[in-house]
């Protein structure tokens, strides 16, 4: 491996933090154009903003302030288990985002600005974020990162196992540092946000969650996600610091909406209908998977039936099949034969052969199999083939020969 890079460098490749082509400039006064302080380190500087946020402040329609985290609800985020009862404490969580020379994971990409997100002991929310002012000070930013992240014991992204905790560890590496301040529970929101939203939303990105679920619009500040780098390159190249404004302003409302999100989820799970009134009928639904999921069955049903009898006749029928069937693992067969009829009773073709199994092997009413089997077939075979795995021919001949053998009195 170093033959080869010896090898790049013969031929006038840079890599990594070895990287020259950004021209030490003449240094920017950074505190007094972006706000925050020199923060000083062993390896040099970085600069630290810092600001606090009111103790009533708002993310769109959601109240940020957070004294308290239900353990049952750390339980249904599955990470209870890891955690000592001094960590449930909502000042040992810590919501971060990154931001970044390219949009991709490499060793010529770099993290250039790391937000944070965090609950002071009085339950309000404070924003550290830490800028890198050049690739030749890559050491001091991440050692502050690193010594940052080390006072939590809860790590909270969107995407961050996917995007940010690669990035910052390949950067930790290629410094030479311990990635140590990494290595902890780590709670993706994103996961969350699919599995409650994604039955009613086009997209789980975080903008749509800002704006459908938090009731948050960005102001004419923010900049869109693909032109942070190259705001970034720009002032590399050329000392514009003016557009890097923007820049902190739309990292800042990232982790900000995160803790936002935090509580949203928090109050979903813990019911807590003062913090988070559920608004459309299909969270109720999506609450119910996420439940079965985690095999809580009970408040999975419960939810299920919130929905239902919200939605009336018009509860989707996938839903009513999906519900059926969870009835049916554990053997209550008269509350599957329920919903299995009331979504067949809207055509739903998967829920007419499970009704049709039902009284074949269960009921054994060969009339009434026949009865669902026949339906299905009059549908037609584009729709059979297309929606039901099921032989409908081979089930109907089947049936058509128990039920003849039984009017024989063969049975």
């Amino acid at each position: 491996m170093n033959k080869l890079l010896d090898q790049l460098k013969s031929l006038g490749v840079e890599l990594g933090a070895e990287k020259t082509e950004f021209k030490q400039r003449e240094k920017l006064d950074l505190p007094a154009l972006l706000g925050g302080e020199w923060l000083e380190t062993p390896y040099g500087r970085t600069l630290h903003i810092q600001q606090d946020l009111e103790l009533n402040a708002v993310q769109g329609k959601i109240p940020l302030q957070c004294t308290k985290i239900a353990s049952n609800v750390l339980e249904l985020f599955n990470i209870s288990h890891v955690l000592e009862e001094s960590a449930i404490s909502p000042t040992r969580i810590c919501f971060f985002d990154t931001e970044t020379s390219g949009l991709n994971i490499g060793s010529g990409t770099f993290v250039f600005l790391s937000g944070f997100s965090h609950f002071m002991e009085d339950g309000s929310v404070r924003v550290d974020q830490f800028f890198l002012p050049h690739p030749s000070e890559e050491k001091a930013f991440i050692h502050a990162v690193q010594e940052f992240l080390t006072r939590y014991s809860i790590l909270s992204s969107y995407n961050g196992k996917g995007f940010d905790v690669p990035m910052l560890r390949s950067r930790f590496i290629l410094n030479e540092m311990e990635d140590d301040g990494l290595e902890k529970t780590h709670l993706d929101l994103l996961f969350l946000a699919r599995s409650l939203w994604k039955r009613r939303l086009a997209s789980c990105r975080l903008v749509e969650i800002e704006e459908s679920i938090l009731h948050f619009s960005r102001s004419g500040q923010d900049v869109p996600g693909w032109l942070v780098p190259i705001l970034y390159q720009d002032y590399l190249r050329e000392g514009k610091s003016e557009p890097l404004k923007d820049v902190l302003y739309h990292n800042a409302q990232d982790v900000i909406s995160l803790a936002a999100l935090f509580n949203v989820i928090h109050a979903m799970l813990n019911d807590e209908r003062e913090t988070y009134n559920i608004e459309e009928t299909d969270d109720f639904a999506s609450l119910g998977y996420l439940y079965e999921k985690l095999i809580k069955f009970d408040l999975s049903a419960s939810y299920f039936r919130t929905y239902f009898a919200e939605k009336g006749n018009n509860a989707a029928p996938e839903v009513l099949y999906d519900y059926a069937w969870m009835q049916r693992r554990q053997e209550n067969w008269s509350e599957a034969l329920t919903y299995w009829q009331r979504a067949a009773s809207q055509a739903h073709y998967p829920s007419m052969i499970e009704l049709a199994k039902y009284y074949e092997h269960q009921a054994k009413d060969l009339e009434q199999a026949l009865f669902w089997t026949k339906k299905v077939q009059d549908a037609g075979k584009i729709e059979q083939d297309m929606i039901v795995k099921d032989d409908i021919r081979k089930r109907k001949d089947r049936l058509d020969r128990k039920y003849g053998n039984k009017t024989n009195g063969r049975l």
